[in-house]
């Protein structure tokens, strides 16, 4: 929260100052027109009619300028809230844009901390908004009733502000504490919400291995400790509520004594009218601390969501390659292993410039990992991936691959869906694009969500068209051709091999199909490289690769 809370008024104190100042003449108006309101009774009992009018006026000036500053102030706190949650949710788009690699991807999807940050970003902006619309009107009314009570009675004015001080204090402890209550609260939740879903799923094979009776007895449990959690959490919570109450009392207790220790024989009746008032002005002010003891908690939750996501955000990217001459790849020795497990193991080989290579084995061989790697989704944690001899680092030469991805679809048109935003891309590369692909929906056609709306097949082709229209040295087909009948498939591959003659091709697939004039052939099976070179060569050298081809049928 304190992260947060510095951030809030580094890049909005100039708004909230000038909250803080409306909201000290909005308190010291609606002083001001307390002491007018006995003044004018006192006039009209005397009959003072001309002296009324006159007082009338600076009554009503000092109503305008109340609701003046109201005005403003609950523009200024719905200003300072909306934009500060809106330069949080920019933030968090930030990082996850920026996301290079699958550790930081999991942390962002797989634990579900971005959906959770976008509430917990709209949790704290209601909290901003009570902070900076009722908790300091409540700190500004404190500050002006004890300033106005100094002048009735110094002494009294200092026993009540110490009173409240103290008060303050105490109430800040036991509400800073509850925060640790919550959480056990919210964890015990997520452990009973887990075991819903166990439950749910798991249910057929819980009944197959006659644990049911087990299960019931761990599910009874969670769920009876986490009913008395939340339980004497409310009940806790009610304590505060108890505190509000006791301020209460207390006010007026001090009401009841300053009647009888200010002396009528030398203070005029109407102060001691005043000092009631301002009392009980703040009292009224209390309630405001209401909806603030029933946010903070929650509020203090959502605060750690959000700062758990911006931990994550990065200090700079590494600089993208810029090479003018481009010559190859080279991967020396690439080992990756993610979260104990081995996706790639010690890989070596070359792809030079203006090549044609296949990636082939069957699935989970590592053939997609050798891509994330190159990408930098997937960092090493051995060897090195060589760029023209220059060893390049994570995200850095991204910029350079066009893959073809069918499970990414915008909503929008095909021109948008294929362009990405590149104004390089005309309207007439896309059309080439499509032909080459064989993709034969117009450019203004819709696509949903998804792509809802397309086939299999014309996804994978309009993925296609994508990675043709864009203009880079590496141009990657991951799996781009399953659903695309074989006579579109084989004609697709002719166009794209003639399009991009110059450029390396990789093609990536579990199958061999129509692979036979490619330049070199990476074979791989359980994360390694068992062999690599020509389909020739491998005919006649590789076991693997000869029964990869019988399995799919060729030659």
């Amino acid at each position: 929260m304190k992260a947060l809370l510095k951030i809030l008024f580094r890049n909005h104190w100039k708004k909230i100052s000038l909250i803080f100042i409306l909201t000290f003449i909005n308190v010291q108006s609606q002083l001001y027109l307390i002491e007018l309101i006995p003044i004018i009774l006192y006039h009209i009992k005397a009959g003072r009619y001309n002296a009324t009018f006159l007082i009338l006026d600076r009554f009503y000036i000092a109503i305008a300028v109340s609701l003046i500053c109201m005005l403003l102030t609950s523009y200024l706190s719905f200003s300072v809230s909306s934009t500060f949650a809106s330069d949080l949710r920019l933030k968090v788009f930030s990082i996850m844009m920026n996301t290079n690699n699958v550790g930081e991807f999991c942390k962002n999807k797989f634990s579900g901390l971005m959906s959770r940050t976008i509430r917990a970003i709209d949790t704290l902006q209601s909290f901003v908004l009570t902070l900076l619309k009722r908790v300091v009107l409540f700190f500004m009314a404190f500050i002006c009733v004890v300033y106005s009570l100094i002048d009735l009675d110094i002494l009294y004015a200092s026993l009540f502000a110490v009173f409240l001080v103290v008060f303050c204090f105490l109430f800040w402890w036991k509400l800073d504490k509850m925060v640790n209550d919550y959480f056990h609260v919210r964890k015990h939740s997520g452990i009973l919400n887990n075991l819903f879903s166990d439950k749910i799923i798991g249910l057929k094979t819980i009944k197959l291995f006659s644990k049911e009776d087990h299960t019931r007895e761990i599910f009874e449990e969670k769920l009876d400790e986490t009913y008395n959690l939340g339980y004497r959490f409310r009940y806790k919570l009610s304590y505060l509520l108890v505190f509000l109450i006791v301020l209460h009392i207390v006010l007026i207790l001090f009401i009841l004594w300053g009647l009888f220790i200010f002396d009528a024989n030398k203070t005029l009746a109407v102060e001691i009218f005043l000092s009631l008032i301002y009392i009980l002005y703040l009292v009224n002010h209390i309630n405001a601390i209401i909806p603030f003891v029933n946010s903070y908690t929650i509020a203090f939750t959502a605060s750690v969501r959000i700062e758990q996501t911006l931990a994550l955000e990065h200090t700079s990217n590494p600089p993208r390659i810029r090479e003018s001459n481009f010559e190859g790849i080279e991967f020396n020795n690439v080992s990756v292993s993610i979260f104990g497990m081995d996706i790639l193991s010690d890989i070596s080989f070359k792809i030079p410039k203006n090549s044609k290579n296949l990636i082939i084995g069957p699935v989970g061989a590592g053939k997609t990992g050798l891509i994330n790697s190159l990408t930098g989704f997937y960092e090493n944690t051995a060897g090195s991936i060589l760029i023209n001899g220059k060893n390049i680092k994570s995200n850095s030469f991204d910029d350079k691959i066009s893959l073809s991805n069918h499970h990414f679809m915008l909503k929008g048109d095909v021109f948008q869906n294929i362009s990405l935003g590149d104004e390089s891309i005309t309207r007439e590369d896309a059309i080439r694009a499509c032909d080459d692909a064989l993709f034969t929906k117009d450019l203004s056609f819709e696509v949903y969500e998804r792509g809802s709306n397309l086939s299999a097949d014309l996804k994978q082709r309009l993925a296609i068209a994508r990675a043709l229209a864009h203009d880079c040295e590496i141009y990657v087909f991951d799996n781009s051709f399953s659903q695309i009948e074989s006579t579109s498939r084989r004609i697709i591959k002719e166009n794209i091999k003639k399009r991009l003659s110059g450029k390396i091709l990789i093609f990536i697939d579990n199958i061999f199909d129509d692979y036979s004039d490619m330049d070199n052939i990476l074979v791989m099976e359980n994360s390694s490289l068992v062999c690599q070179g020509s389909h020739d060569f491998l005919i006649e050298n590789c076991e693997t690769y000869r029964r990869l081809i019988n399995c799919s049928g060729g030659k």
